[in-house]
């Protein structure tokens, strides 16, 4: 049986709904692991510098950035934490639009909400609300350590949420290599 991943609230207006967060999907994939075809010993990765060719161990290891070839501009644990954004425990949903206004392109991942303990009305009103009026909700929440553009919409019985990703982590179809001329397609 899956166990909630989180939970929170569900918030708009003066509303709060306790909700608690699961993953939707189980995917199947086989993972191998490198192994020795002489022995059957697993192959291990080691932290190798690339200067001076020396074993680095963990704490030694550090973050940067590339700037230019060679040239990193280092990040500290301290500093990556200040960007953390604050977990608040909800879904602030932002506002509400319709399902067809939002591209499927820009779906990344879908949990399912279920109410908390003494939510079952309230979610159960929001739900039946969404389906009769075709609307889905635009929100924010953090999982993990990570802020997430959102969308909160009907699915069946439950409410879904499916982060999504930013414009600008959409490819454009005008970088494309081999992009059809527009003329071509009025054949």
């Amino acid at each position: 049986m899956p166990r909630p991943i989180w939970s929170g609230s569900i918030s708009f207006g003066l509303v709060n709904v306790p909700v608690k967060l699961f993953s939707a999907t189980s995917p199947k994939e086989v993972r191998f692991h490198m192994v020795h075809d002489k022995d059957g010993g697993r192959i291990q990765q080691k932290r190798v510098c690339s200067v001076d060719g020396e074993e680095v161990p963990w704490e030694h290891i550090v973050k940067g950035f590339e700037i230019s070839k060679g040239r990193y501009v280092t990040v500290t644990k301290d500093e990556l934490a200040a960007f953390n954004p604050k977990a608040t425990r909800s879904i602030d949903i932002e506002d509400f639009v319709d399902l067809h206004q939002i591209d499927p392109i820009f779906y990344e991942t879908t949990y399912y909400l279920l109410p908390d303990r003494g939510a079952t009305r309230p979610y159960a009103l929001l739900l039946e609300a969404m389906k009769k009026t075709g609307r889905v909700g635009v929100a924010r929440f953090v999982l993990r350590t990570k802020q997430y553009l959102a969308a909160v919409r009907p699915m069946g019985r439950v409410l879904a949420i499916s982060t999504m990703l930013y414009a600008d982590e959409v490819v454009d179809q005008d970088e494309l290599e081999g992009l059809p001329d527009a003329h071509a397609n009025q054949l």
